[in-house]
């Protein structure tokens, strides 16, 4: 059960629609909700050190504590609204440093909620993604920048390539597989020769129904010109899809981390919440 959520506050004022949605959430599972909120830190090569003055350093961290405290203050309200009980932590750290701080924290939260980036405003929440994904060994829940609607778990998309990625992302979205009154399993035959150790759609249906969970598997060829993720996005609008769950495919090598392709395609352009595990 999802009982205990983190959810990563977008700095400054104004509606955030990442808190918003987490609120719904944890509104519908009765789940405790925690926000982190980060006051950034210049973050300068010491050979660059002596050109910055201490006057402009000490406004930048003013500055980036003011737009903390109007996160904070945002979370606070929408929270209120619906009588929920919030936490709120705050932290510092550069955008690198602080993303591995909340990666960490994750570890001990059923479900992390991060907006996705945006592509008009300087953020790091695509930084923050990537190390919940690959530190905590928890799922995360990408949610568009331009999300209107609440939570709903109602109808779920499973892409399933039969890969480990996907299948730790269908063990980690059971809670919310419970809730939904429509699954529907996505392979895309992408012309690609079977991995050896993956498992077919067929497979996966069998499993989720042990779970008394009824699955509809579809099969999808890409047409002429158009990738994985344009065929998943065109399943996503055509059967009013609420929520989508996939692995998160990439790897992470000296803490810098790398998406694959379609996981990349899918965070830059999801018009849904993405629940990604790796």
């Amino acid at each position: 059960m999802i009982k205990d959520i983190l959810v990563s506050l977008r700095l400054g004022s104004g509606p955030d629609a990442t808190v918003d949605y987490a609120v719904s959430a944890a509104t519908a599972l009765n789940a405790h909700l925690t926000g982190v909120a980060v006051s950034y830190e210049i973050d300068i090569p010491p050979v660059y050190t002596e050109a910055f003055s201490t006057d402009f350093l000490e406004a930048q961290r003013a500055e980036s504590k003011k737009l903390a405290d109007h996160a904070v203050a945002y979370f606070g309200e929408a929270s209120r609204s619906v009588g929920l009980t919030g936490e709120v932590r705050v932290i510092d750290g550069t955008p690198g440093g602080a993303a591995e701080q909340i990666g960490i924290m994750s570890r001990l939260y059923d479900l992390t909620i991060v907006g996705q980036s945006d592509p008009e405003k300087m953020g790091a929440e695509e930084v923050i993604a990537e190390a919940v994904m690959f530190d905590s060994g928890r799922p995360v829940l990408l949610v568009p920048c331009k999300q209107q609607k609440p939570f709903s778990a109602k109808r779920i998309l499973v892409a399933w390539d039969g890969g480990r990625s996907a299948a730790r992302a269908v063990a980690e979205a059971r809670p919310l597989l419970a809730h939904a009154d429509l699954v529907e399993a996505v392979v895309v035959e992408s012309g690609r020769t079977r991995k050896p150790d993956s498992l077919p759609g067929a497979d996966l249906a069998r499993h989720l129904a042990r779970h008394e969970k009824t699955v509809e598997l579809r099969r999808l060829v890409p047409g002429a010109g158009e990738s994985v993720a344009d065929v998943i996005l065109k399943e996503v609008a055509a059967r009013d899809i609420d929520l989508v769950v996939m692995g998160g495919y990439g790897h992470s090598r000296l803490r810098e981390f790398v998406l694959g392709g379609v996981t990349r395609d899918m965070l830059e352009r999801m018009p849904v919440p993405l629940l990604l595990a790796h």
